[in-house]
């Protein structure tokens, strides 16, 4: 596991590190810098492993914009999830954007890719600045790990479940509505089929969790052949914005429970996804 230092999180995510707020806040924001949020998770057993912070063209935001921390627990306490492993993901922001949020997470091994998992009734922890952030940040990774065996029947059931080709399009093509809005046909640069891309032999079965973690990777990772509006050949881009990569997971996430329940005819038709908030 590579745990990521102050330096290292320093050069991928300046704002952890944040001294004060934007000027714009009022005198009631409590600030707390991020970095003191990380090294009590780190104290309770829970280390940075990967960073990263919405890309913004003034300099001068830097320090302020949003951010996004994974962590995991040491090797010898790692709750596996099927083939993923259990984390924590924290997102921040001191420009009054966004309140701390702290999610369940998890990262797939065969692939490197992690994921933003809505936790059922619980949903994400939010702590708006003010006092006893740490403290309310604290309590939350309690609750949420002990979401965690939920996540893991969730997981289980959706590898149980096969899910036809005709199905795995309807399926791709709801995921580029979220992606891309109700225009999707017209503004996405690829299509349904190419976002079902197998990149690795583990995803081959067409099981409910293999379909979604083949287009969860495709949409967040980018690299796919495609075509502008203007006709030319192009690759589609990773997704940089934090506000954008937990927007995705989530929708994609309550996606493939909505599918899970259509499949077992708990539900007759598939609900249009919810395009949801960061």
């Amino acid at each position: 596991m590579n745990i990521l230092t102050h330096n290292r999180l320093h050069q991928v995510a300046p704002a952890i590190f944040a001294e004060q707020p934007s000027k714009a806040v009022s005198d009631r924001y409590g600030f707390v810098p991020t970095i003191s949020v990380v090294d009590e998770l780190q104290d309770q057993g829970w280390y940075p492993v990967r960073a990263q912070q919405t890309h913004v063209r003034n300099d001068t935001r830097k320090m302020i914009a949003r951010h996004m921390i994974r962590f995991r627990q040491d090797p010898d306490r790692q709750i596996k999830v099927g083939d993923s492993i259990a984390e924590l993901v924290l997102v921040n922001s001191h420009d009054r954007s966004a309140a701390y949020q702290l999610d369940l997470g998890l990262f797939r091994l065969a692939c490197s890719n992690g994921m933003v998992t809505p936790s059922g009734n619980l949903g994400a922890i939010r702590v708006k600045h003010g006092k006893n952030i740490v403290e309310n940040i604290i309590e939350g990774s309690v609750q949420l790990t002990q979401e965690i065996p939920n996540v893991t029947e969730l997981v289980e059931e959706f590898r149980s479940i096969l899910i036809s080709s005709e199905e795995a399009l309807m399926f791709a093509q709801m995921a580029l509505e979220i992606r891309y809005g109700d225009n999707w046909q017209v503004d996405s640069p690829v299509t349904p089929k190419d976002i079902l891309l197998v990149r690795r032999s583990e995803d081959i079965p067409s099981s409910l969790w293999n379909v979604f973690n083949r287009v969860q990777e495709n949409l967040l990772k980018g690299g796919i052949a495609g075509r502008s509006h203007s006709g030319r050949r192009i690759r589609t881009r990773q997704i940089q914005s934090v506000t954008e990569d937990v927007r995705l997971n989530r929708a994609l996430w309550r996606l493939t429970e909505e599918f899970s329940l259509f499949k077992k005819n708990v539900i007759t038709t598939i609900p249009k996804p919810l395009l949801l908030g960061g």
